[in-house]
């Protein structure tokens, strides 16, 4: 009797195990298929790029160049300019700028004034981990992760090339996920590639 009953117990156990490994496969799977099927992180436009410390921006009033000027964004977010003063540039896209600009030019100083702003210098990119040169890099437009890559010198020979972790943070949040080499770059990306263990 006792024998039957280890015997029985051990099928059980048998039969739990293999179910508990077919269930572990089965959420693998899924898991793995959730990872493939994620969209593509979305890059923003730079005419939604919201301006930040460090942003140079080129302002132009046509046909008045004393209200002209390339200005850096400082630490608290203002930019000055001449006669004008100073402007709380920050958080603020290039549209929304130039109409805070023209407003305030309109009231004071031209009528109807034509207002251009064009961001000259973009915050940094940065790239770290398995990369020859790591560290900040310039912002271009058009740049791709693998040029950004090329641009830190190229990957060591322990990069592992298909796994790019990005950290990007928006006016909508911050995100942290893979990403491939033909994903474009944003104003303030850091891009992180991983290494391989054999």
């Amino acid at each position: 009797m006792r024998f039957a009953l280890l015997c029985a117990s051990a099928r059980l156990l048998r039969g739990g195990a293999a179910f508990g490994l077919v269930l572990c496969l089965g959420l693998a799977a899924c898991s793995t298929k959730d990872i493939d099927e994620l969209p593509p992180p979305s890059t923003p436009t730079i005419a939604e790029y919201r301006l930040v410390a460090g942003d140079r921006v080129a302002v132009t009033v046509f046909g008045h160049p004393e209200l002209s000027a390339v200005v850096d964004i400082s630490d608290d977010g203002n930019m000055e300019l001449p006669l004008v003063g100073k402007i709380d540039a920050r958080g603020k896209t290039a549209l929304e700028l130039r109409a805070l600009v023209t407003g305030i030019v309109d009231l004071n100083y031209v009528i109807d004034p034509k207002v251009d702003i064009v961001i000259a210098r973009y915050q940094p990119f940065y790239v770290l981990g398995e990369v020859n040169t790591p560290g900040s890099y310039d912002f271009a437009l058009g740049l791709s992760m693998r040029k950004a890559v090329a641009e830190a010198g190229g990957f060591t020979r322990r990069a592992a090339k298909s796994q790019v972790l990005l950290t990007r943070r928006t006016e909508h949040g911050q995100t942290v996920r893979d990403v491939s080499l033909d994903t474009s770059v944003y104003p303030g990306d850091v891009i992180e590639i991983k290494r391989r263990w054999f």
